[in-house]
């Protein structure tokens, strides 16, 4: 009596085998897909017809000649004159010394500028004083002021600078304000020093000159 054959185990045998063919076609498979990514098709110079790329105009270069050179200079030559060529006589010139010695230029000297003496001085070697002193110029100044109505009655005070010229001859001259205080106080001050009596005056280099001043008279009311 033959066996039979129990179909399912011969396939659970072959079960095996078939698991192996499968894994072997997914390896081939993956690996078939990797080359196929890493394959990058380019086109070729043949799949290009060339329709459409225009043709570029083709630009012969050219190159100047080169500039001529410059002719070489002709030297001319020297001419020789010859020294036998007879000159001719130079004029016999005459001059009348008479003419020279009798000829004298009219040449007026330029007169020279007069050195113009300074109209007064500032400082000279020895200043004007006055005539017996300052103590008795300004008791002759304090003893003829007048204090002007007006500055007492506003009760005005101030210092007033009387510029002056002391002349040759000791003279007070060209009395005026420089800075003054106001409310007839400057007149006043003018007015008693053209009065005063006259100075020693200043010298400079031992001869009198003139000399400008310069005094301050202070007005104080008394309370």
């Amino acid at each position: 009596m033959e066996k039979r054959k129990n179909p399912e185990k011969d396939l659970r045998k072959q079960s095996g085998l078939f698991f192996q063919i499968g894994l072997l076609a997914a390896m081939m498979l993956a690996v078939s897909a990797f080359e196929y990514r890493a394959v990058k098709i380019e086109p070729t110079v043949d799949d290009l017809d060339g329709s459409g790329i225009d043709e570029l105009p083709i630009i012969p270069i050219t190159f100047p000649d080169p500039p001529p050179k410059p002719p070489k200079p002709i030297l001319a030559k020297p001419v020789e004159v010859p020294n036998d060529e007879e000159l001719e006589e130079e004029p016999d010139l005459q001059v009348d010394p008479q003419i020279w010695e009798d000829f004298e230029p009219e040449i007026e000297p330029e007169p020279l500028p007069e050195e113009k003496a300074p109209e007064f001085h500032d400082y000279v070697e020895q200043m004007p004083s006055p005539d017996g002193g300052y103590e008795a110029f300004y008791k002759f100044i304090g003893k003829n002021m007048k204090y002007p109505s007006k500055a007492r009655k506003l009760g005005i005070e101030g210092k007033v600078f009387v510029q002056f010229i002391i002349d040759e001859n000791g003279k007070i001259t060209d009395v005026k304000t420089i800075k003054g205080a106001g409310a007839g106080l400057d007149e006043e001050a003018e007015r008693v020093l053209s009065a005063a009596p006259n100075w020693i005056p200043g010298r400079q280099g031992g001869r009198k000159v003139k000399v400008r001043m310069v005094i301050p008279i202070t007005f104080q009311l008394n309370n």
